[in-house]
């Protein structure tokens, strides 16, 4: 049954996208830790409590919504398992983004085409959180691909791991890691102790399905006619220079199969930041290496979809 939900769920989001609402799961997540965040936030700043106050806040959020929703399962099951199953496919559905993303580098690649750029760069806010105001045509370029490469795993590959070993709860535990990350797990001041279980509980969480993102990239690129080859080889070459231990492998392997260079300075509130480069200099970051990446993510995401599928018949199978 979990894999049947997991493949409605998907191909829900594959064709109407994120449907988004103060109401959407992932939304609520976002306001529960906020609201969390300001009652437990010491008061008086204090590196260890910040710190123990950090894991606090990950024990109770993933844990209590655990808890929640499997007390919320057990009287679903009880009244109507049908229902159950259609409120597993909806939060499911809530928890890909696969459609959402493709649309976002459409939208990137469309300006570039006319010659838009201030559109280009508007277009790539949505995707990066670098400032883009100034960015050069090849610059937008490689922050599309980039947050591709990054989002084909957070948005698609991790959550349909998490979801074949666990059905929704498992994707209800990705998001709310992912993001209690995207909230707190910052390196300045407020957030440097504060946030470090969040990161770290985050990159845990990634590990494994940042490393199956590669071998879904390399297939796709293979049976697109890209270089599915050299997308592994830069992985296992490049991934380690990135400062992130997951986004690394997929940015790399993107940069690999496409015969692009990634990386290299970014601004983020006017602040110069450097990453390494990831890749070679074989051909331009030219606005049809969007196109490419964008192919690249779509089969990938079925190749996904195949394989956690399956995945998910054989935990099925065993338990």
């Amino acid at each position: 049954m979990n894999t049947l939900n997991l493949l409605a769920g998907f191909l829900l989001d594959f064709w109407l996208g994120d449907p988004g609402g103060r109401w959407h799961p992932v939304v609520l997540i976002g306001k529960l830790i906020e609201s969390l965040e300001k009652l437990i936030f010491p008061r008086e700043r204090h590196y260890r409590r910040e710190l123990v106050m950090g894991f606090v806040i990950v024990v109770v959020m993933v844990g209590g919504l655990r808890t929640g929703f499997f007390f919320l399962r057990r009287f679903l099951y009880s009244y109507s398992p049908l229902l159950l199953s259609v409120v597993e496919v909806y939060f499911i559905f809530n928890f890909l983004s696969l459609r959402t993303l493709l649309r976002r580098g459409e939208e990137v690649k469309e300006a570039l085409e006319e010659g838009d750029m201030p559109r280009a760069r508007k277009n790539l806010k949505h995707l990066v959180g670098r400032d883009t105001n100034y960015l050069s045509e090849q610059e937008v370029v490689r922050g599309c691909v980039e947050s591709l490469a990054e989002s084909f795993n957070d948005g698609v590959v991790a959550p349909l791991f998490y979801i074949s070993l666990l059905g929704a709860l498992g994707g209800l535990i990705y998001k709310v890691t992912n993001t209690l990350d995207s909230m707190l797990g910052y390196k300045n001041s407020r957030y440097f102790c504060f946030g470090f279980a969040s990161a770290r509980w985050d990159d845990l969480l990634n590990f494994i399905p940042a490393r199956l993102s590669v071998l879904f990239i390399s297939f796709a690129a293979f049976l697109l006619g890209h270089r599915g080859e050299n997308a592994l080889l830069v992985a296992f070459r490049d991934a380690r220079k990135h400062q992130s231990p997951n986004s690394g492998w997929p940015e790399s392997a993107m940069a690999g199969a496409l015969g692009v260079r990634l990386g290299g300075v970014n601004y983020y509130g006017g602040k110069r930041e450097e990453s390494a480069f990831l890749g070679d200099f074989i051909v331009d970051l030219a606005p049809e290496r969007i196109g490419e990446a964008l192919s690249v993510v779509r089969l990938g995401s079925f190749l996904a979809l195949g394989f956690l599928g399956a995945l998910s018949i054989v935990i099925g199978r065993i338990w």
